[in-house]
């Protein structure tokens, strides 16, 4: 709820606001003011929090505290900067003047192994709350990263880390995830 608290006056909270105002035929300065001053009308026109990326917050604080990890960096969503996996190989987003080869990279991450040596890996986070229509085609986004990261080098693949988070991923589903990626 502290979202609707700090962005009162937020461009994207006055928009979002303008829209609503729009839509139903409200006036705007009467609806705004009813906002600044009732704490349960302004949580209508807060973001969801499932929205916030919370889950990705809980993550990058859990790996955060790991021991053997280092170098531990939330990586560009999207742009020329984003990475992606394209048959067994890291690329930057601005290898790609159309469209990019699947979802990309969320996190790198340097791992300590137990002889010492350190190894770079870049790691897809999905979290995925129930089963549907949306969530299907974020678990086929999945396969298909595992799918495109197979026909690459053996280096490349032992590099790639998928942290699928949420309910939706059953043992059945992870049974599935883990019959793509050969050895």
């Amino acid at each position: 709820m502290l979202e609707c608290e700090k962005k009162l006056d937020s461009k994207e909270y006055r928009t979002k606001i303008e829209k609503w105002c729009r839509k139903f035929g409200f006036d705007f300065n009467k609806v705004l003011e009813k906002a600044k001053n009732d704490y349960l009308f302004r949580a209508f026109f807060a973001k969801d929090p499932k929205k916030q990326n919370i889950y990705e917050k809980v993550l990058v604080k859990y790996i955060s505290s790991l021991k053997f990890v280092s170098d531990f960096k939330k990586l560009s969503s999207g742009g020329k900067n984003a990475l992606y996996i394209d048959r067994g190989v890291i690329r930057k987003g601005s290898d790609y003047p159309h469209s990019k080869p699947a979802k990309s990279v969320d996190f790198s991450l340097n791992i300590k192994n137990k002889k010492g040596e350190v190894i770079n890996f870049y790691a897809f986070h999905k979290y995925i709350e129930e089963s549907g229509g949306a969530q299907d085609n974020q678990f086929n986004e999945i396969k298909k990263c595992i799918e495109i990261g197979r026909n690459g080098s053996q280096e490349a693949k032992r590099r790639v880390i998928f942290i699928c988070d949420g309910a939706y991923f059953t043992n059945k589903k992870i049974k599935e995830l883990k019959n793509l990626i050969s050895n």
